[in-house]
């Protein structure tokens, strides 16, 4: 089985960061594991390009 990265924790004053990190968190509640993933995605996409 494969392993997955983990996802980035949110830089606490980055805007985008608490942005992508709460729609990822409303994803799950809502069992939507679609866009659960998208986020995952642009949050380690942003991660790398602003933080890395």
């Amino acid at each position: 089985m494969p392993t997955w990265p983990e996802v980035p924790q949110p830089v606490a004053d980055c805007h985008r960061c608490c942005t992508l990190h709460q729609q990822r968190a409303d994803a799950i509640r809502r069992g939507d594991r679609s866009a659960e993933s998208d986020c995952n995605v642009l949050l380690r996409r942003h991660y790398a390009e602003a933080h890395g």
